[in-house]
């Protein structure tokens, strides 16, 4: 036996027939039934003449203007097409129940494709609560108890109103009086049914939901940047989002900033498949005459959308269930950002170094770069205006001990921003041994030896698959750890070969005319790789020298 049928069996024990309840709610009101019938005032539906029983103290014409006031509430959880259908059906049954016990209906609300379950805002719900607090309704009409709802808490609530008010509750399966004692125990049984069918469900619902995604399948409420279903419900790729995203790979694993991928995808016309909920006033969601949330247009790309949409596993065919990866399950959708790829792009993307200069384009030289030098501090220093006697100056400051330059007088000293002035860096890089600042600190032929073998024993991966020596599994797997540290290889000899703004500006015939060639960012990165600029306090009064500014070349090792 089911649980909703072993509720209504207990259920039978109790329930009144509906025209006691009636007569008893009329005693309430207008006093003792007496026996003066009326004929004529309805018929059903044979044609046979309706006997009333009305108080003594009544007339016909009290009778009229005494009809009760409805209020019909209806409700889904779910609308999957987006009509409304089942709320309107709810809606067309208690019109006719309103008009098969002569109740006027002064109100219809409905909460479409909204949970009675999670607790979260119902607007209708709250618009009937206002009314039985105002006494607005003498009888409240639903479906079934769970359409009004599904937690207790809020079943506690509508008893409450109702023995203050009066109102009644009316299912279209049968009445519900809250004034009594029994009517209140079965709304409490009911509202307890449907809040176990929700946990029950819920719990299958999961159980489905991990199985799919074991199985290599995931579903989405928000249609993915770069797939889309196809007429037979199968994932497919957009080529021009996709395409778009690679790109934007693309640029980060080269060097360039989030921001300018954005502006890339931006300048492209793209955007994500998020929206904003449009809000009142009062910062409430707006809802259309469904009920449903309005939004407004697609979002932009930003920083932090694009870090995200380059991290998601499901872009490398790897299947996540509730933040956990499902290492033995593989995606049953095409791949956008290989494997390998995303994983560089981890690296690059969390590297903590990276993620203090992400934001805005650089402006300032040693922003970030210069250290603070008064004694027990060595804090970093950053870019800040500062007024001077009227004048307005851009100073690296100290944001721990407050220590601050001028920074157009410390870049001076450092790469000669002056007309004429070589500066420190420039000076030093112009030397004949200015290669030993960089020179490679690891074996090259043996990193070019292991790079060679790990590609080739990755290419015969193809071959033991086709012989049937490896499975398909079993080969993704070693693929996958010979492309992981062939990129590990990879890197150490970019970085052993100076693939790097600063070996670029070694290696230039004119130093100065290099340097003045790069972007601020580039510049950035040569200091950051070659030394270490502190700057040191001076005493009170002092004007600025270059025996403020001290530099530490960093070794091969450090520079490496």
């Amino acid at each position: 036996m089911s649980s909703w049928s072993a509720a209504w069996s207990l259920l039978s024990r109790y329930r009144q027939p509906t025209q006691t309840i009636g007569r008893q709610a009329s005693a309430r009101l207008f006093g003792t039934v007496a026996n003066k019938t009326v004929t004529g005032s309805t018929r059903n539906t044979t044609g046979t003449t309706v006997v009333r029983r009305y108080p003594s103290c009544m007339t016909r014409t009290d009778v009229a203007l005494t009809r009760r006031r409805a209020v019909i509430y209806a409700r889904q959880s779910l609308d999957r097409s987006g009509e409304g259908a089942a709320v309107d059906r709810q809606v067309d049954a208690g019109r006719r129940l309103a008009q098969a016990r002569e109740w006027d209906v002064t109100e219809v609300i409905t909460d479409n494709d909204m949970s009675a379950s999670t607790g979260k805002r119902r607007p209708g719900y709250e618009r009937l609560l206002e009314l039985m607090r105002a006494g607005s309704v003498d009888v409240v009409i639903v479906w079934h108890v769970d359409r009004l709802t599904r937690r207790l808490v809020d079943l506690e609530e509508v008893i409450s109103i109702s023995e203050s008010t009066g109102v009644r509750l009316a299912t279209i399966t049968g009445d519900l009086d809250l004034s009594t004692d029994t009517g209140r125990m079965l709304a409490r049984i009911l509202a307890s049914v449907a809040r176990g069918e929700v946990e029950r469900k819920g719990t299958r619902q999961r159980a489905a939901n991990r199985q799919r995604a074991e199985n290599g399948h995931v579903g989405w409420t928000r249609r993915p940047f770069g797939y889309d279903r196809d007429e037979r419900g199968s994932i497919k790729v957009i080529t021009e989002e996709a395409d778009a995203l690679r790109a934007a790979a693309e640029m980060v694993l080269d060097g360039a900033t989030l921001a300018a991928a954005v502006r890339m995808l931006n300048d492209k016309g793209l955007t994500t498949t998020g929206r904003r909920v449009l809000r009142d006033a009062e910062g409430q969601p707006l809802r259309d005459e469904d009920g449903k949330v309005r939004n407004g247009p697609h979002l932009s790309w930003n920083v932090t959308s694009l870090r995200r949409a380059l991290l998601n596993p499901r872009y490398s065919g790897r299947v996540v269930y509730q933040g956990v990866p499902i290492p033995d399950a593989a995606g049953q959708w095409p791949v956008i950002l290989d494997a390998a790829v995303q994983e560089r792009l981890t690296e690059v993307l969390r590297d903590s170094k990276r993620r203090q200069q992400q934001g805005t384009e650089a402006k300032h030289l040693l922003s970030g770069l210069a250290r603070c030098g008064r004694a027990g501090c060595g804090a970093f220093m950053f870019a800040s205006p500062m007024m001077s006697k009227g004048r307005r100056w851009q100073v690296y400051k100290c944001r721990v001990c407050y220590l601050a330059r001028r920074a157009d007088l410390v870049d001076d000293v450092v790469a000669g921003t002056r007309e004429g002035d070589e500066g420190v860096l420039i000076s030093r890089l112009s030397q004949p041994d200015a290669a030993d600042l960089i020179a490679p600190s690891v074996d090259l032929d043996s990193l070019r030896t292991e790079a060679v073998e790990l590609r080739q024993r990755r290419d015969d991966l193809a071959d033991l698959l086709a012989e049937g020596l490896l499975s398909r599994e079993r080969v993704a797997e070693q693929a996958a750890r010979l492309t992981r540290r062939l990129a590990e290889v990879e890197d150490q000899m970019n970085a052993a070969l100076g693939q790097s703004p600063a070996a670029g500006l070694v290696a230039a015939e004119d130093v100065a005319a290099a340097w003045e060639a790069m972007d601020i960012r580039a510049r950035k990165a040569v200091i950051d790789r070659l030394m270490t600029v502190t700057i040191l306090p001076a005493g009170k009064g002092q004007r600025f020298t270059e025996d403020q500014v001290l530099i530490d070349w960093h070794t091969p090792a450090e520079a490496a």
